[in-house]
């Protein structure tokens, strides 16, 4: 696969996680384009070399049908030659060199082992007649690549209100945007591979195989994948893998982002004591 851009999704929101994670990039050494798609309308001023990436028509029908804003990253779908990766994730090597040899949907994720959250009720029953060794086609909606066009915009929507409706159309923004690319990407003419699976057999990439002291050691003495993916890890704490993120933070912005973390917590303090209130009224 001969890399021509990195794509990502943020919005003001992300901006300090898609900072660290832009400045690891260029460290590496890749100075492709990034292409960054908007979450939504709260959009930020971008470091040289990358772009907000929009395609109007999947944007505007996704906002009409109230789907679920992450599902903006479907444009990719509509491309050929990318490395996609969310917001939360810090580069270690060079993208360019580790995708170089390897061709088709390329994903470097875990979930073989945990393949929960990666499908509903009416797509396992698609996949599982795939093959008995379905977990391996199944991926983090977070970070993926691919070489080649699986679907054209307007053949991307249509497909969505046709097949597997209750998880790409009517219940997208209760599945979210994982079952959903899982599906799509498995009913698209190309061939899956995961790189944490033989023949590569890679280090995992999600940062919550390397939370605690053991296996964060054994982290640093093996060869590293090319890139961590926090994927739902909480970056409350300093210990561990985590350093790999904020070493690419100023101090204002290891500032910003650890206030940003408290808020966080307090608002669903106060929201835990509302939900215990309101279910001892409905007792009552």
């Amino acid at each position: 696969m001969i890399l021509e851009r990195i794509v990502t999704l943020a919005n003001e929101h992300s901006k300090i996680r898609f900072l660290a994670m832009e400045r690891s990039l260029r460290a590496t050494g890749c100075t492709l384009p990034l292409y960054v798609i908007p979450y939504d309308d709260n959009k930020f001023e971008l470091p040289e070399n990358a772009t907000w990436w929009e395609m109007p028509e999947i944007t505007s029908w996704i906002d009409k049908n109230k789907l679920w804003p992450a599902f903006r990253k479907i444009q990719c779908l509509t491309l050929p030659n990318y490395q996609f990766v969310d917001s939360d994730v810090i580069f270690f090597k060079n993208p360019e060199d580790t995708l170089k040899p390897l061709n088709g949907f390329i994903t470097s994720c875990t979930h073989w082992m945990a393949p929960e959250h990666t499908f509903t009720d009416e797509t396992l029953r698609y996949i599982k007649a795939k093959t008995t060794t379905w977990t391996r086609l199944i991926f983090n909606s977070g970070q993926f690549a691919c070489d080649k066009v699986l679907y054209q915009a307007d053949e991307l929507m249509r497909f969505c209100e046709t097949n597997f409706t209750e998880t790409l159309f009517h219940k997208n923004y209760l599945y979210k945007d994982q079952p959903g690319i899982n599906i799509l990407v498995n009913c698209a003419d190309v061939e899956i591979s995961n790189v944490t699976m033989p023949p590569v057999s890679m280090a995992s990439t999600w940062a919550g195989d390397y939370t605690d002291e053991a296996s964060f050691e054994r982290f640093e003495k093996h060869d590293k994948p090319y890139f961590i993916h926090w994927a739902g890890v909480p970056l409350t704490s300093r210990n561990y893998i985590h350093q790999y993120f904020f070493k690419f933070l100023t101090a204002e912005e290891n500032g910003a982002f650890k206030l940003e973390g408290v808020r966080r917590l307090k608002f669903k303090d106060r929201m835990r004591i509302k939900i215990k209130a309101i279910l001892n009224i409905l007792k009552n």
